[in-house]
């Protein structure tokens, strides 16, 4: 897609206070009343069949912890790269992070620069070529830089997908597509142990091959789907690009009525905040610090990884394996049944949970998810205790373990969820690719962590690392108690007066003279078969 160089948000019109505006007036109350479900209309239909192609692309990050957990249990795959333990693992499975880091700010000016679209479609590319460099690896460096190249473009999907799904979708199915993109999580990590499960009885170097080359599966989707998709209409704004925007706007949002109540509001929404934003020079890196509202945005971003990284759950994506040699559950076959019926139990509770992100807000379900972590955590520190330190003799203790990590990841996946779609929410639209860069470098920095550490400390000092995330998760719950806000109703637009007060109340009366004859008088119009919204 081609950018106006000489488009510049200064060129947007303000909204001024000679304007004739609602004060009253909210998204909510613009959106029309659905009579049928979402899939009757075919301007949902299609819209929302495009944003499938940004709700997968976290498929390939999981696909990739759940294939290399999967491969530490294939003797051919150990025996060929000389069976990595500690540092030697903890490498391999920081290839993409490492790869990541290397895009994270680059990836933020790209998303800037050339949209929401493009960066996705290049990062699924580069996907695809480290899949096939890894899979046709001969040695341990071909393999880590396949993985380097996977991290690569990770970095740049992962960027734009949150943005593009946040912008894009239909106002009222905003916090649900947003939470269904971190699902596919569980769903690629599904996948990729289902391959690596039917890939066991390969007797040859295919076993572990065949799976590290599928793992390009999810880009060609992807592709194939964010091709055809609309381009988010807050970055075409923000290059000038308004008519653009507004066509956007009316097919997608509006089905096609040039004079969708919605769609007036939602325009004049978007040109409002820009321009505002445009007034304070938010888009520049010290804009974090400069207001009390920023710092704490920038807070709340730097502290989701932690919650979403550091609670015990990368030691059961990636060292699965080492936790089950820990209670003496060591055949291959049974560590591979364990990780496929874990991940079909995390879809399940994955999907149900973002189901219901709206209906519950945000601060409520990062509270309920984080407490029930700790509260199943905690007993299976001490099975593990008992369990090691009774030498295995009651395999009991074994089998509770297990089941305290299926009840595990159901708390957990109520809070990764949400997580992209807080980050969206919170961060304002000139920093917001920012925000996601800052995102995932936290997540890197975590990941490197917990790359090395984890499996070092697990052969060192068994289940009392565990309690290691006791502790963290404890602090989890003060923080999100004190410091998280609520989102749960609110435009993009109309979140910032959380952060900012009433002067940045942009959202509740920014319709420009002439947008609309008489907004006071003009309620909420009720779904028709031909006019829909939600």
């Amino acid at each position: 897609m081609a950018v106006n160089k000489d488009a510049n948000i200064d060129n947007i019109p303000h909204v001024n206070n000679d304007d004739k505006v609602d004060l009253n007036m909210m998204l909510k109350d613009a959106a029309p009343k659905m009579g049928k479900m979402w899939w009757h209309y075919p301007h949902l239909r299609n819209l929302n069949f495009f944003l499938f192609g940004a709700i997968v692309l976290q498929a390939t990050n999981g696909y990739d912890g759940s294939m290399l957990n999967g491969l530490q249990s294939l003797s051919v795959w150990e025996d060929y790269f000389n069976k990595p333990t500690g540092a030697s693992l903890g490498t391999l499975s920081s290839g993409t992070t490492f790869g990541g880091l290397l895009m994270l700010f680059p990836a933020s000016y790209i998303c800037d620069r050339f949209g929401r679209r493009w960066p996705i479609i290049a990062g699924s590319i580069l996907t695809i070529i480290g899949a096939i460099i890894q899979g046709v690896a001969q040695n341990f460096g071909t393999f880590w830089a396949g993985r380097f190249i996977i991290g690569m473009g990770l970095a740049l999907v992962n960027n734009a997908g949150p943005m593009l799904l946040a912008e894009t979708a239909y106002p009222t199915q905003r916090p649900v597509l947003t939470s269904l993109y971190e699902t596919s999580f569980p769903f690629g990590a599904l996948i990729g142990a289902l391959i690596t499960f039917g890939s066991y009885y390969i007797d040859s170097t295919w076993a572990w091959r065949l799976p590290s080359l599928l793992q390009c599966l999810p880009a060609f989707i992807q592709i194939g789907l964010i091709y055809f998709c609309p381009e988010s209409p807050r970055w075409l704004v923000a290059h000038g690009r308004i008519e653009e925007a507004r066509a956007v706007l009316v097919k997608y949002h509006g089905g096609g009525d040039e004079d969708s109540q919605l769609v007036h509001l939602e325009l004049a929404e978007i040109r409002a905040a820009l321009q505002s934003e445009n007034i304070k020079k938010s888009g520049r890196w010290s804009q974090w610090l400069k207001t009390k509202g920023n710092r704490h945005r920038l807070a709340i971003i730097l502290f989701i990884p932690v919650i979403t990284q550091l609670s015990g759950n990368r030691i059961v994506s990636y060292y699965l394996h080492l936790i089950l040699n820990g209670i003496n559950i060591t055949t291959t076959k049974d560590q591979l049944i364990i990780n496929a019926t874990l991940l079909a139990s995390e879809v399940v509770s994955a999907v149900g949970i973002a189901s219901y992100c709206e209906m519950f807000g945000r601060r409520r379900f990062f509270m309920i998810g984080i407490v029930g972590m700790l509260v199943s955590f905690i007993p299976w520190t001490i099975l593990s205790a008992f369990s090691q330190e009774g030498n295995f003799s009651n395999p009991g203790y074994g089998i509770g373990v297990v089941a305290m990590i299926y009840i595990f990841m159901i708390p957990y996946h109520i809070v990764a969820p949400l997580a992209n779609l807080f980050l969206t929410e919170v961060a304002p639209y000139e920093l917001r690719s920012k925000a996601s860069a800052l995102f995932q470098l936290m997540g890197s920095i975590i990941g490197l962590f917990s790359s090395y550490v984890n499996p070092i400390a697990m052969d060192a000092i068994g289940w009392k690392y565990y309690i290691v995330y006791c502790c963290v998760i404890a602090v989890e719950i003060v923080v999100v108690y004190f410091y998280f806000p609520e989102t749960k109703g609110l435009s993009l637009e109309e979140i910032s007066v959380i952060f900012e007060g009433e002067a940045a109340a942009v959202g509740a009366g920014v319709y420009r003279h002439g947008d609309m004859e008489d907004p006071a008088a003009e309620q909420p119009r009720s779904l028709s078969d031909e006019k829909v919204g939600m």
